[in-house]
């Protein structure tokens, strides 16, 4: 086997410990994108509390952050005790849906938020084969319109409408 690798730790034994952590470097990869992120929005400028409407410009993204570390955090430890599995081929539909993730992106500013949202969750659906209509529908709409609900509603920001500002604002 392999003898003591420099500052005596046992190179096989280490590499047999990692291996076993299958979601260890994807995990910490999103921690410390998620903490650099998080730094970066505490220079965003607030708003006197007399002034400010609903959440202040740096609360939504640091929330968001801190999602994912949590979710990050999950994936670790749900993956401890796992060997990496060998990956399969990455399928058509994988990088169709990137791209209809990407155009979407680039949708938002003209359709604005929840019509884009509509469209991407009637797409990607149908993309993966799915066959039933009505639940891709139903699907396509609720979650478009929690979205829209949660953030104009709940936590009282304007999302960007585009074409449905007039019926939306």
């Amino acid at each position: 086997g392999f003898g003591p690798g420099p500052r005596g730790i046992n190179i096989k034994k280490e590499s047999h410990m990692i291996r076993h952590w299958r979601d260890l470097l994807p995990g910490c990869a999103l921690l410390v994108l998620a903490g650099g992120l998080y730094l970066i929005t505490t220079d965003f400028d607030s708003v006197p509390p007399s002034f400010a409407q609903g959440m202040q410009a740096a609360d939504m993204p640091q929330l968001i952050l801190g999602v994912i570390a949590v979710l990050a955090l999950v994936m670790i430890i749900q993956g401890r005790g796992h060997e990496e599995e060998t990956k399969p081929v990455i399928s058509w539909r994988m990088w169709t849906t990137a791209l209809v993730l990407l155009v979407s992106v680039f949708l938002f500013g003209v359709l604005g938020l929840t019509l884009t949202t509509v469209l991407t969750c009637l797409a990607i659906p149908l993309l993966w084969g799915e066959r039933r209509r009505l639940a891709v529908a139903i699907y396509a709409i609720g979650v478009p319109a929690c979205i829209y609900l949660l953030f104009t509603h709940a936590l009282q920001l304007r999302l960007p409408q585009g074409v449905l500002s007039p019926w939306l604002s």
